[in-house]
């Protein structure tokens, strides 16, 4: 038994020789030296560039090519085209007036034979007691004090949207500090008017966006993907790093959740990769 080992351990030899060991121990060592050297100052990580964040007038339009302007103006109006008044007609020529025709004579109206009215039968109206008369009263007084509850509650509902739509068609109209400037993107480079579709859906999220600064310390920074078909409804979304921050973050769901129907539809079905950054948040107006 002692000689078949010792024979087995002799094959292992000549099979893995010192230079097999060497080649071992260099694998080993590279293993560790790499992860260190990787995550060392002497080899930077490179950072993703973020795009600029833009204060975006929700009013305009999403375009595919967007042109070099601001998307914060709002579109220039028209002057409106005064139209000039037709020249008055020749008043047309009196036409003589016809003769009149020759009264015929009156016809006398032929007697009519005379019915004798037969006057109805009137029943006897149904006798009511004081106490029907009573149930019936509370009952009616219950069914008006129903409908003038129903009336308030829905008047109410109708001041509280309206007061709603109002505000937020308020919240929409952003002043552009460059006068008369055309509606675009600042680095737009197409031929349309309007503005990039990611700026329009950050600004409409983070319009749906509340979180008070006292309730996030630092400046947490989240990254999220978003897919939304053409018609501007939410697919799905996805955070891709989340800012830590758990305040923050779920204050983010929320506002992507209210935001899972655009206010405009899309040129086509696209996917975003949005940076929200709470000191960008904060700052707005």
């Amino acid at each position: 038994m002692e000689s078949s080992r010792k024979k087995r351990w002799q094959q292992l030899q000549a099979v893995f020789g010192p230079g097999f060991k060497q080649m071992l121990l260099v694998s080993v060592l590279l293993h560790f030296i790499l992860p260190i050297l990787y995550y060392s100052p002497f080899f930077p990580q490179r950072e993703i560039e973020k795009p600029p964040v833009y204060r975006v007038n929700l009013v305009n339009k999403i375009v595919k090519n967007p042109q070099a302007g601001r998307p914060e103006a709002t579109s220039v109006k028209k002057k409106p085209v005064v139209k000039k008044k037709p020249k008055p007609k020749p008043k047309p020529k009196p036409i003589p007036p016809k003769p009149k025709p020759k009264p015929k004579p009156p016809v006398k109206p032929k007697p009519v034979p005379v019915t004798p009215k037969v006057e109805p039968k009137v029943q006897p109206k149904p006798t009511v007691s004081k106490a029907q008369n009573n149930t019936l009263k509370q009952r009616l007084e219950q069914m008006r004090a129903s409908q003038k509850k129903k009336d308030s509650d829905q008047a109410r509902k109708d001041r509280i949207a309206a007061l709603k739509a109002a505000a937020l068609a308020e919240s929409r109209q952003i002043e552009s500090p460059v006068t008369d400037a055309p509606v675009g993107m600042v680095d737009g480079s197409g031929d349309e008017a309007g503005v990039s579709a990611s700026a329009h859906v950050q600004e409409f999220i983070q319009q749906q966006w509340n979180l008070s600064k006292y309730q996030a310390v630092g400046n947490p920074e989240a990254e999220v993907k978003m897919f939304y078909s053409a018609d501007g409804a939410l697919i799905h979304y996805k955070f891709i790093t989340k800012s830590g921050n758990s305040a923050f973050d779920e204050s983010l769901t929320r506002a992507i959740v209210k935001s899972k129907q655009l206010d405009q539809k899309l040129p086509e079905a696209m996917e975003f990769h949005i940076f929200f950054n709470l000191k960008d948040m904060l700052d707005r107006p």
